[in-house]
């Protein structure tokens, strides 16, 4: 099921304008534990630290987020994309302390699924 969600997912950012962006997408789709909700104050802070990324930690090409709004029983609650220049750039955002702050936090309200590839634009070959 859960990599029914991630491919699901992956294929509709796919279509997005970000796709056109060449560089290492970061796609990562949190999934709240039980017991918490986006009205947590847990859940606010967490998101909160993901948008002070852009600003805090050099390298960032784009930077997408936000929360999921579908009904859906496979949806999950949150999903970010990060544009990097290359896999160099996508090491220096993980070991970032700004980064590792955050996820620090995600880690004690969410399950999380992680995808980072290089994006072809369509009609290029691999």
């Amino acid at each position: 099921m859960k990599k029914c969600v991630l491919v699901s997912a992956l294929l509709i950012l796919l279509r997005t304008a970000s796709y056109a962006q060449s560089g290492v997408h970061h796609l990562v789709l949190f999934k709240l534990k039980p017991g918490i909700s986006k009205e947590d104050d847990r859940f606010k802070k967490a998101v909160t630290m993901l948008e002070l990324l852009p600003k805090e930690i050099p390298g960032i090409q784009d930077f997408r987020a936000g929360i999921n709004f579908s009904q859906r029983p496979i949806a999950v609650d949150y999903g970010l994309m990060v544009i990097l220049q290359d896999e160099k750039g996508l090491n220096e955002y993980l070991e970032h302390p700004v980064h590792k702050a955050a996820a620090a936090a995600w880690r004690e309200i969410a399950d999380w699924n992680i995808a980072d590839f290089m994006a072809v634009p369509a009609g290029e070959k691999r």
